[in-house]
């Protein structure tokens, strides 16, 4: 590019996300002074923009930032919209889902989870059994609109891994029609094809799964659809006596800079906390920051485990935060190198718990016409589904603890397995739907 186009170019937008104050004079009318002062703003600026409760999201010239922020008495705090991305890297009888099962029945039957992902391929064989998807719910929040849409549909792969841990079966409709799965194996360029002996199932095989799409095909998507993802969840759940929403599985995240805000505090993490109040459980995988190379005296680059990295928004107290555990040894193996370390930056106790986050099995992208098709994945985006499916089936049985995030807490920590590893790296163990069940 020559001079005169690079002098004439201009600067890069930046995304950013406007917290507006309350009105001085007028308290009742909350911030709605200030969203149509901004608004004004906005236009005035020729700037296109979407907004949610309590933010406007708005992509913006530093100078035109700079015009905001003299809006002292109208724009409370401006921060970046920073990306996030996805967390990727026989667990069902590791977490004692199997034994839930057959002991109490608890499939997830009548319970409703939200997976905020990449989407769900709807037509996966996984989720024909029961039926799992809800359309009539679910919702695209990656689209440049004002209001979502329905184009749910996963063009990247990682939501539905993320959903068919948590929900869905697989049975062959004729003898003989095994389904496959892709694995990776060391020193191979090409992954290995298996063909699985059973019956692939979710944690909560029966649960009903709504997709609330916030990532694209790239698996990246911005604050901002998320924080609009969990207000629609919140906003679905005040009509009507009875919580259209039990849970919600966030598997993803961002490594946030200290200096913008207090850990646990950003307007991602101020938004779960609201959703989780208003009665929802809120599932976060840790992060897969766990593991780094650190620089010695004479200049040599060494391997170390990272404690202090739990990415966002899973520094926010009131949600569950999960670590990844071996699949099917955890005793033995511990907490998994790539899983992100507590404790959180101002000194929480996190994570909360882990699950099976290492070479998972789940469902794969499916073609019409080709066997129902699995993978395998590793991170603790496939540890935190385990830990929402494991929920989804208590509350199936325990239904008297729906609406209360809180207690669903507290009994899945008080009751979950001691790996004996330090728990800044564990938390309180490892999940044990079968001692949740027969502890209340």
């Amino acid at each position: 590019m020559d001079d005169a186009k690079t002098k004439g170019a201009e600067p890069p937008l930046i995304p950013a996300i406007i917290s507006l104050r309350e009105s001085e004079k007028e308290p009742h009318k909350g911030i709605a002074p200030a969203k149509e002062v901004v608004r004004n703003f906005l236009k005035e600026h020729k700037r296109q923009y979407r907004e949610s409760e309590y933010y406007i999201f708005a992509s913006l010239l530093p100078e035109e930032i700079e015009g905001l922020e003299k809006l002292a008495g109208f724009v409370y705090q401006i921060w970046t919209d920073e990306k996030c991305d996805a967390h990727l890297l026989s667990s069902v009888d590791t977490v004692k889902a199997s034994a839930g099962w057959r002991t109490f029945e608890a499939r997830g039957k009548g319970v409703t989870w939200a997976v905020l992902d990449t989407g769900i391929q709807t037509s996966h064989p996984h989720f024909k059994l029961h039926g799992n998807i809800d359309l009539a719910l679910s919702k695209n929040f990656t689209n440049d609109g004002p209001e979502p849409d329905d184009q749910i549909e996963d063009e990247n792969g990682h939501g539905t891994h993320v959903a068919g841990i948590i929900a869905g079966e697989y049975k062959p409709e004729k003898e003989g029609d095994f389904p496959s799965a892709q694995s990776l194996v060391e020193n191979k360029p090409d992954p290995q094809i298996d063909v699985l002996d059973g019956n692939p199932t979710g944690v909560a095989p029966r649960a009903k799964l709504v997709a609330i799409k916030v990532l694209d095909e790239n698996a990246s998507g911005s604050v901002s659809n998320i924080i609009r993802g969990l207000e629609y969840i919140r906003k679905l759940n005040d009509v009507g006596r009875a919580p259209k929403i039990d849970g919600a599985n966030i598997s993803l995240g961002y490594d946030f800079d200290p200096k913008w805000y207090g850990c646990g505090h950003s307007p991602l993490c101020q938004v779960v906390s609201r959703t989780v109040r208003s009665g929802v459980v809120i599932v976060i995988s840790a992060g897969n920051s766990g593991y780094g190379t650190t620089s010695l005296e004479g200049g040599q680059q060494v391997p170390i485990w990272n404690d202090l990295s739990i990415a966002d928004p899973a520094n926010t107290e009131e949600a569950i935060t999960v670590g990844s555990v071996h699949k099917s040894s955890p005793h033995t193996f511990g907490v998994s190198y790539f899983s992100s370390k507590g404790p959180t930056g101002d000194g929480r106790m996190k994570p909360d718990l882990v699950a099976p986050g290492e070479k998972v099995i789940s469902c794969a992208l499916w073609k019409p016409g080709d066997p129902a098709c699995y993978c395998e994945d590793s991170g603790t985006s496939m540890a935190a589904p385990h830990v929402s499916g494991a929920i989804a089936a208590f509350l199936s049985v325990r239904s008297e603890f729906r609406g209360d995030p809180r207690l669903v807490k507290e009994i899945f920590l008080k009751s979950a397995m001691d790996l004996g590893r330090e728990h800044s790296f564990q938390g309180a163990g490892l999940v044990d739907l079968m001692k949740a069940l027969a502890s209340v």
